[in-house]
């Protein structure tokens, strides 16, 4: 591997041990694995547009999503070992698998759950099937997550684009993906 292969590879490492640590004192240090740039986003599995519900930009956001995966999204294993790099010269793209290991905190999370359905149904851009629709497919999806219990692992893709500053490599955008089911 080429030395620049290689820091990209150890600043995805760096990021797999972040979640696994899940350690909310070490978050600032943690969000030094991302670019200074304020257009950094983070898109998650359940993003569809830009802007809204799961596509986050920014510093502030991006910390706050990942403060709340700590708490409440489970055990996510990266397969770093097999992640794709590429680099040309100052920019970098990877792509890898993982799962995301249910635990006991989905029920800690419901609270949560039900605001973000509460919030699905007061959406007033949507007409009523529309936010009806997607509530009662996030609400199944929760319900079947919950049936599923702890120790279920649910398969992701993860994709990403690194930055070289003078400091090292930088995420700059991060695309969590899950397969439909």
């Amino acid at each position: 591997m080429s030395p620049a292969i290689d820091a990209v590879h150890s600043a995805l490492a760096r990021f797999q041990e972040g979640y696994e640590s899940r350690d909310l004192s070490a978050l600032d240090a943690f969000m030094d694995l991302f670019d200074a740039d304020a257009g950094i986003e983070l898109i998650g599995i359940g993003a569809s547009q830009r802007g809204g519900s799961e596509w986050f930009e920014g510093h502030r956001a991006i910390r706050e999503i990942i403060e709340s995966d700590w708490q409440y999204w489970g055990q996510v294993h990266i397969d770093v070992a097999g992640a794709k790099i590429t680099v040309l010269d100052r920019v970098a793209w990877l792509s890898t698998t993982g799962t995301l290991e249910q635990t006991e905190t989905f029920d800690q999370a419901l609270p949560l759950y039900l605001e973000q359905m509460v919030a699905i149904l007061e959406d007033g851009e949507k007409d009523a099937d529309d936010r009806l629709l997607e509530a009662s497919h996030f609400g199944v999806r929760r319900l079947r997550e919950r049936l599923k219990g702890p120790g279920h692992r649910w398969p992701f893709v993860l994709s990403a684009v690194l930055v070289r500053r003078d400091a090292g490599w930088r995420f700059h955008t991060i695309h969590w993906s899950m397969p439909v089911d």
